[in-house]
C-alpha cells in the first residue's frame, strides 16, 4: 500500500484483479471508431490526465487527450513535460490498440522527443503511434503529436515488453 491507495501492490498485480489494469476500455480496444478509456485509480500519476480516447487507423493507433489548466505552463500552453508524459502513455496504450497486449505492463527504455510547436489547452491533442519493429523483448515505436492538424512534436521510443 502507499499513502494514496488502500490497495496493496500485491493485490493490484494479481491477474484478473480489478486493480490489475491501470485503465479500463469501454469498448473494443482495436476499434476504428473512438473508444473511451478511463483510469481506474485517479490517485496515480496518470490520473491527472483523466479519460482519453483511442482508435485504430490501419497500422497506426491514435490516442486522444483532452488537456486542462492543470497541464498548462506559464505561457498558457500545454507544458512540454505533460506532452512528453502523453507520449509515454500513448506508446503503451497505442501498442495495445494495435493488438500488442505484451506492452501493457512493460517499461520505457528510451524516448526521444523533438518539439516543433506548442499545444493550446482548449483543443484535444492526438498522439499518433506506429510500431516499427517488434522483437522478443522490445517494441520500437515512432509517432507524432498533433493538435487540429498542427504538428506539436515527433518522437521515437523503445519499450521493453512485460514477461510474466
Amino acid at each position: 500500500m502507499n499513502a494514496r491507495s488502500d490497495v496493496s501492490a500485491d493485490e493490484r498485480s494479481k491477474p484478473g484483479s480489478p486493480e490489475a489494469a491501470l485503465y479500463r476500455c469501454d469498448g473494443e480496444i482495436t476499434s476504428s471508431t473512438w473508444v473511451n478509456w478511463r483510469i481506474e485509480d485517479s490517485s496515480r500519476f496518470n490520473g491527472q490526465f483523466g479519460e482519453l480516447q483511442t482508435r485504430c487507423d490501419g497500422d497506426r493507433a491514435i490516442v486522444r487527450f483532452r488537456p486542462h489548466f492543470g497541464l498548462g505552463n506559464i505561457a498558457g500552453n500545454v507544458h512540454g513535460g505533460a506532452v512528453m508524459t502523453m507520449i509515454d502513455m500513448a506508446m503503451f496504450i497505442g501498442a495495445q490498440v494495435l493488438g500488442l497486449d505484451s506492452a501493457a505492463r512493460g517499461l520505457t527504455v528510451d524516448c526521444n522527443v523533438q518539439f516543433v510547436g506548442g499545444a493550446d489547452l482548449e483543443r484535444p491533442v492526438d498522439a499518433v503511434v506506429q510500431i516499427t519493429r517488434e522483437t522478443g523483448r522490445f517494441l520500437f515505436v515512432r509517432g507524432t503529436v498533433e493538435q487540429g492538424g498542427d504538428m506539436i512534436a515527433s518522437y521515437i521510443g523503445i519499450l521493453r515488453k512485460h514477461r510474466p
